[in-house]
């Protein structure tokens, strides 16, 4: 790890652990801290196997959400953080001795992570990329599964509605899963992630479905109709 990724490392700890928020919420500052270490971590992994620079990129992985150090009062400024990030970790980055072309290419990347839209010009590079690609892998890996079961309050729903609910994530997932993110490594870890979780619901699917397929007199029995003669009009 270089001395810039480390110094970075407490920068961010220390921004996000002044906020009001974070301070009565300490669980959600763990999770904002632990999740951009590991989309730190992943920038890694992806810079080494694809020849990309590593510090770059585990630079903007690391500071692409620091506007959690501010509290959000409204969907606008969640929809911003991405621009208030880039904000904040320019003077940031000019101080670590970073060049002024290449700190422009990093924040690009932090603005547009949440929406692809940046408020100052700027190229949707490899590396200015793979910072939101890096951010939705770590989204979407076990933590996405366990989350969305949770928010939707899905054990207390009925099985029925369980099952309603995942006809609508699997196709979704499923349809996630073909896009290609902006390097091989990237694209596999994406698809790995989804991978997993497709068959997680899929098990789950096929959990709640097959009691009513292995007993058949649990089924409700089907209205009996007359039969229609062949000469019906129709």
């Amino acid at each position: 790890m270089s001395e810039r990724i480390e110094k970075t490392r407490k920068y961010l700890r220390e921004y996000l652990s002044q906020s009001p928020y974070f301070i009565k919420n300490p669980a959600q500052f763990s999770y904002r801290y632990q999740h951009s270490l590991r989309v730190a971590a992943i920038g890694a992994q992806i810079a080494r196997a694809d020849g990309l620079d590593e510090e770059e990129l585990v630079l903007g992985c690391l500071l692409h959400d620091i506007s959690y150090g501010r509290e959000f009062l409204t969907q606008e400024d969640w929809l911003n953080h991405g621009r208030e990030s880039a904000r904040i970790a320019r003077p940031w980055l000019l101080e670590l001795g970073i060049s002024p072309e290449k700190t422009e290419e990093i924040c690009y990347g932090i603005a547009i992570h949440v929406d692809d839209k940046a408020d100052f010009p700027g190229e949707k590079t490899v590396l200015a990329s793979l910072i939101g690609d890096c951010d939705d892998i770590d989204r979407f890996d076990i933590y996405r599964v366990y989350e969305l079961l949770e928010v939707n309050r899905f054990s207390q729903k009925e099985i029925a509605d369980q099952i309603a609910w995942l006809d609508i994530i699997l196709p979704a997932v499923r349809e996630y899963r073909g896009i290609t993110l902006s390097s091989p490594t990237a694209t596999a870890l994406w698809r790995e992630r989804l991978d997993f979780q497709i068959a997680v619901y899929e098990n789950l699917y096929r959990q709640l479905t097959l009691p009513g397929d292995e007993w058949p007199d649990e089924k409700p029995k089907p209205e009996e109709k007359e039969d229609v003669p062949d000469c019906a009009e129709k």
